[in-house]
């Protein structure tokens, strides 16, 4: 079984990792999406890819959301721009916190 740490928690958004199995686990309100470190890495990519002016669309609360996809295209995310900056703030601090313990264990 994997001992997970957490690396960041940002809002809604959970994100940590096992040293052992070198995986991600970002958990964002009710959705769990697991990630090899590659994977998250690629992920992060796609999330700073985005920006929010040009892709968000109004939902019918009347409120501009960005929808970002997941690796499986039936399941998506959908983030207000505040939402959205935060999440890519956790995604961000949760890599940098990834390399400092991967320095604390050498």
């Amino acid at each position: 079984m994997c001992k997970t740490r957490v690396l960041s928690t940002k809002g809604d958004t959970v994100i940590s990792s096992c040293m052992g199995c070198k995986m991600y686990y970002l958990w964002h309100n009710n959705l769990l999406l697991n990630f090899s470190m590659d994977g998250f890495e690629a992920f992060r990519g796609v999330v700073f890819s985005l920006p929010f002016q040009k892709n968000s669309l109004p939902f019918p609360d009347e409120v501009e959301r960005i929808i970002l996809h997941t690796p499986n295209d039936d399941i998506c995310f959908a983030f207000c721009y505040e939402e959205f900056e935060s999440f890519k703030l956790a995604i961000d601090e949760s890599i940098y916190m990834n390399e400092v313990y991967q320095l604390m264990a050498k």
